[in-house]
Parts: C-alpha cells; sequence; structure tokens
C-alpha cells in the first residue's frame, strides 16, 4: 500500500479482527487494553502506543515517522496474538514442504 496512514488504519482492523477471533472485546478500547493486559501483558505497550497514533491519523496529519512507528507497534501485538512460531511465512512453509523431487527433475533432495 502506498499511503501510510490507511495502511495504519487497516493494521488497526486486522489486530482488532486477530483479536475477536481469540474472543477479546473489540467494542471499547479500555475493555481491549484490560483484557489484553493479561494474556499479552509484554506488548499491551505497544497497542497503546499504535491505537493513539492511529486516532490521530484518522482526524489530522501525523508525520510518517509516526505512522513507521505505529505499524512496529501493531507488528508487535499481531505477532504476540498469533502465537509462538515467529520464524518467517516463508521459512514455515519451506518447514512443510515435501522432502522429494518432483518427478522428472534432477538435482540433490531437499
Amino acid at each position: 500500500m502506498n499511503e501510510p496512514s490507511p495502511a495504519v488504519c487497516e493494521a488497526d482492523l486486522l489486530v482488532r479482527a486477530v483479536m475477536a477471533k481469540r474472543g477479546y472485546s473489540t467494542e471499547d478500547f479500555a475493555q481491549q487494553a484490560s483484557d489484553l493486559s493479561l494474556g499479552h501483558s509484554r506488548t499491551l505497550e505497544h497497542y497503546r502506543h499504535a491505537h493513539e497514533i492511529s486516532g490521530r491519523a484518522a482526524g489530522r496529519w501525523v508525520s510518517i515517522q509516526e505512522l513507521r512507528q505505529a505499524m512496529t507497534h501493531y507488528h508487535a501485538l499481531f505477532d504476540d496474538l498469533i502465537g509462538d512460531d515467529q520464524r518467517p511465512l516463508r521459512d514455515r512453509a519451506a518447514a512443510r514442504a515435501p522432502l522429494t523431487r518432483p518427478r522428472g527433475t534432477t538435482g540433490p533432495r531437499r
């Protein structure tokens, strides 16, 4: 996405969607923060900072640096919400790949 401000809003929506899937309240920020404080206290401050920047971005201009910070904060919470497997998606996919060569190919076996 080329527009950083809408990307931050979309990151907020994504995090709230994951929270909803995990059974957290998504209606009220104070309740969300309270719920997250129990199981995700190490990333709660990330969420608070991201939410604050996102709110300002929706109503007025914020700097590109602040938008980058918000994305970093959302990323930290997202990773914490989805679980322990923090390897990049490509590495996880490679770990599940079959160990045999496709029929008709040559070369070393993976």
